[in-house]
């Protein structure tokens, strides 16, 4: 009589179902290896053929899941097959469905917000690229924090004081990082409404400069004078910024006193002649052109000219403001006319410079914006 002879029936019955369990997860795992091999790769093979972007990712999110399913398909079967209905495999099953869940999500997460475009696509959201790193951070914890609160739940575990806990730790956590979160959320605001970004010039009550960087803590400003500003990125969310990089034109403003020698008849020559000089130049938005006799001044007949300069770069703006004021002088001369000489106030200053101090323009150069 052999050994298996001797065993009870029972015993046989226990080693059968055991061996039917084993044989039950082997072939769930050579059916996993073979649906890879016969049905994922050459879905995914043709996918990639066909450049449907959409469908790759989708299809990879779902592999994801499905691998932890069969895992739990594997136990429930073999759980069946025993005659097992302990509750430890039904958490331990239910387990692994939440694993694939969570995978699945988190794959999700990582694949949808590769990039702007990507998420957009998917969601129809429009978030700038360097957001994109911390909103995927944020996604993917909290995807894991609700996948081990409900995997404990499921383990018969109280969560509501591991939950307190974590609570009074956040806070004293916030408390302590209150400036850095604050900096934090100043750098999504600065990202995310784009007030300005690297190597445009701007102006605000901290600093006046070009961007050189803009970290998740602070911003670098480099001045005029090559000193490096570095500001806090919640006080350039909350500053009011003066983007000079942004103009599409600029603003020319120019009051002349002329010489209370100056008859009518000669005024009455020269502020056409003005007016054409100024509409005859490609650069001037004639619909700003501006050009009046204003009025009867302390010193000097005072003389507006005003309009707007299609040259957003400073450098060029300079030298067109420059051949503007050459040739009204040309004319003012032509015209035999003079300028009145600057008068000194009481305070040293003079009273009728060739351009005003109070003019908008005289800013300090900012870079041609890209």
């Amino acid at each position: 009589m052999t050994f298996w002879d001797q065993l009870s029936p029972d015993v046989h019955n226990i080693v059968l179902r055991v061996f039917a369990a084993l044989l039950a997860l082997i072939v769930i795992f050579l059916l996993r290896r073979v649906l890879t091999w016969v049905i994922v790769a050459p879905i995914r093979g043709q996918l990639e053929r066909t450049r449907w972007q959409a469908g790759t990712m989708a299809f990879d999110i779902i592999t994801v899941g499905v691998r932890f399913f069969i895992i739990a398909l594997g136990l429930f079967i073999g759980a069946q097959i025993l005659g097992i209905s302990d509750v430890f495999i039904e958490r331990l099953v239910r387990t692994f469905v939440i694993f694939g869940v969570a995978a699945a999500l988190f794959r999700a997460v990582a694949v949808i917000a590769l990039s702007r475009r990507q998420l957009q696509s998917f969601t129809g959201i429009v978030i700038e690229d360097e957001l994109l790193p911390f909103i995927r951070t944020a996604l993917r914890l909290v995807i894991i924090a609700l996948a081990l609160v409900i995997i404990i739940q499921e383990w018969g575990y109280d969560v509501s004081g591991l939950v307190a806990g974590l609570g009074l730790g956040g806070l004293a956590f916030s408390l302590a990082a209150q400036d850095t979160i604050s900096n934090l959320f100043g750098f999504t605001a600065v990202v995310g409404d784009r007030p300005f970004v690297e190597g445009e010039y701007i102006k605000i009550p901290e600093a006046e400069g070009s961007v050189e960087h803009v970290g998740l803590r602070s911003t670098r400003i480099r001045r005029l004078d090559q000193a490096l500003v570095t500001v806090p990125n919640s006080k350039m969310a909350s500053a009011a910024v003066i983007n000079w990089s942004r103009l599409s034109k600029r603003h020319y403003t120019n009051r002349l006193g002329i010489d209370y020698k100056t008859r009518s008849s000669q005024l009455r020559v020269i502020l056409p002649q003005i007016r054409e000089m100024l509409h005859a130049r490609a650069t001037v938005e004639t619909e700003s052109i501006q050009v009046f006799f204003n009025k009867f001044g302390q010193n000097a007949l005072e003389i507006d000219i005003i309009c707007n300069i299609k040259l957003p770069d400073y450098l060029q703006f300079c030298a067109e403001r420059e051949a503007i004021n050459l040739a009204v002088m040309e004319i003012i001369e032509h015209a035999g006319m003079t300028i009145a000489e600057p008068h000194i106030a009481i305070d040293g200053l003079s009273e009728y410079p060739l351009l005003s101090p109070a003019d908008p323009q005289a800013a300090p150069p900012a870079p041609k914006s890209d």
